[in-house]
């Protein structure tokens, strides 16, 4: 297989066959892969945010909500790049799956904001929590994600 039919391009995603089928399941892979990128980073942070707690309940609040925030967001990195590793071919659609997500937060940041809107004090602890998980998983597994897309590309 040479190097111009390995090629991966964005525009890809968008390609259609004269019979009206999508030319790449790229798109559909990304997305498939931001709904497995939810599961995995929601039960990341279900199963350690008891024992994060309980672990830093001595330090300042702030190191506490760095400490929850970055952990279970590298160890889902972590899970979810095992198999990036092995399938090169699953790295392109991978990172794109972070653009999914990233998409999923914008819209649910406005909705969520726009409900609060009369709430302040709900809308506080709304930011409070969206920004301790969101960015953290989007930045480092999104990272991992681009690193390794790139180092494929090489």
């Amino acid at each position: 297989m040479d190097d111009k039919s390995r090629k991966f391009e964005f525009r890809e995603f968008f390609r259609f066959t004269r019979d009206g089928k999508m030319k790449s399941g790229a798109l559909v892979y990304s997305f498939s892969f931001a709904l497995l990128y939810l599961v995995v980073y929601g039960a990341a942070y279900y199963f350690l945010i008891d024992i994060l707690a309980s672990m830093t309940g001595n330090l300042p609040a702030a190191a506490a909500n760095l400490i929850a925030a970055v952990i279970p967001a590298v160890i889902g990195a972590a899970v979810l790049s095992l198999p990036l590793l092995a399938f090169e071919g699953l790295r392109s659609p991978a990172f794109f799956g972070y653009v999914w997500i990233a998409g999923f937060a914008v819209m649910f940041l406005i909705s969520m904001c726009f409900q609060l809107r009369d709430d302040p004090d709900a809308l506080r602890i709304f930011l409070g929590l969206f920004l301790s998980m969101v960015p953290a998983s989007l930045f480092f597994g999104g990272g991992l994600a681009l690193i390794l897309c790139k180092k494929s590309k090489k």
